[in-house]
């Protein structure tokens, strides 16, 4: 993960994943905002799972416990 942007206020992120890569559970203290740019990724969220591919867009509460498994290469741009 990347940050390509910052202030006092937000922050943009570049995440890429090759398939099959796994970033383990965590979570943020500010919402997220996710925009796919690339390939799928399956979201795992403590009431499920969330399937992310090219174009999809999600938001993830601050807080809120999760891992993101690449099933392709995967880009997204994250905004904190």
């Amino acid at each position: 993960m990347k940050e390509i942007y910052g202030n006092p206020s937000y922050k943009v992120l570049k995440l890429v994943l090759a398939s099959g890569e796994v970033m383990p559970r965590h979570f943020v203290t500010s919402d997220a905002f996710i925009m796919v740019e690339q390939g799928q990724a399956n979201i795992t969220f403590k009431s499920g799972d969330t399937v992310l591919a090219s174009g999809d867009t999600l938001h993830i509460p601050a807080r809120e416990p999760h891992s993101v498994a690449a099933s392709e290469d995967f880009k997204a741009f994250i905004v904190f």
